[in-house]
């Protein structure tokens, strides 16, 4: 299989366990690591549970896919020395005390990573040890990280995805913004990006555009590499719905959207 093969199959398996509700079956009570995922026994790298989160490399062939993949919502994001031995310090601040899953997998061609936290998050804070990360030599820019509860809005509504953006830590305090960025992982090479930033009603669905297909005329988006793109700063404390779109350069086009939530101005905790 090719670097670009592998890299497609792992933006594919991530998406096919999303949809299928596969990423779940790892937050119950008691939960093992999941199940589908493909590793080699003897690998001392491979996926598998360690301790509080399941993380590793693993095995997995499956066909390409020409979807938009949200790689990461960040508000801050620390260069770390995973040869320290310090963990990283991951935190975020909850949305009503509902918990969180964290996610994370590599955005470095040819490698099949991921990690998730083994059950929900209570609280705001997780310290994540870097030995895996340090045996793949994976740093800052090759990992992509979501943190991501499950709220029902609307009277009858079907619970939903809202992302809470992350600050990532490892010696210094992290640094609170009201941009945060999204790095997202096209299969395919792109045309254009659109971006699109909106208040919430009570159900989530668009009530005030604040940004509305804007083009990102960043020139050149090839295939299997990340686009990282900065939000418009962010005041009122509520839910906001990012809807992101492209053109593909072999004709067609890619949407992706979701919800975050965004704290206002409380304070980041120390």
């Amino acid at each position: 299989m090719t670097r670009s093969e592998a890299v497609t199959s792992l933006v594919s398996l991530l998406l096919l366990l999303h949809a299928s509700g596969a990423i779940a079956q790892v937050t119950s009570p008691g939960a093992a690591c999941d199940s589908l995922v493909k590793t080699r026994a003897t690998d001392p790298a491979g996926y598998r549970l360690r301790g509080d989160r399941c993380e590793g490399v693993y095995v997995q062939d499956v066909s390409g896919s020409s979807n938009l993949v949200l790689a990461a919502l960040i508000e801050h994001f620390e260069r770390f020395d995973d040869s320290s031995g310090l963990p990283l310090r991951v935190e975020w601040t909850p949305l009503n005390g509902s918990p969180v899953l964290l996610r994370a997998y590599s955005l470095k061609s040819g490698l099949y990573y991921r990690m998730e936290t083994a059950r929900p998050l209570l609280g705001g804070r997780y310290l994540w040890s870097t030995s895996v990360l340090q045996s793949l030599e994976i740093g800052r820019d090759d990992i992509g990280v979501v943190g991501m509860t499950t709220l029902r809005l609307g009277e009858g509504a079907q619970p939903r995805d809202v992302y809470v953006p992350l600050r990532i830590s490892q010696r210094r305090p992290p640094a609170a913004s009201s941009r945060y960025q999204v790095t997202l992982w096209p299969g395919v090479e792109l045309s254009e990006v659109f971006v699109t930033l909106a208040t919430t009603r009570a159900d989530g669905e668009p009530q005030r555009y604040l940004e509305r297909d804007a083009a990102l005329e960043y020139g050149f988006y090839p295939a299997e590499r990340g686009v990282r793109i900065r939000l418009p700063p962010l005041t009122a404390r509520g839910i906001y719905y990012v809807r992101i779109g492209a053109t593909l350069k072999a004709g067609g086009s890619a949407t992706t959207t979701f919800l975050l939530y965004h704290a206002g101005s409380q304070p980041v905790e120390r």
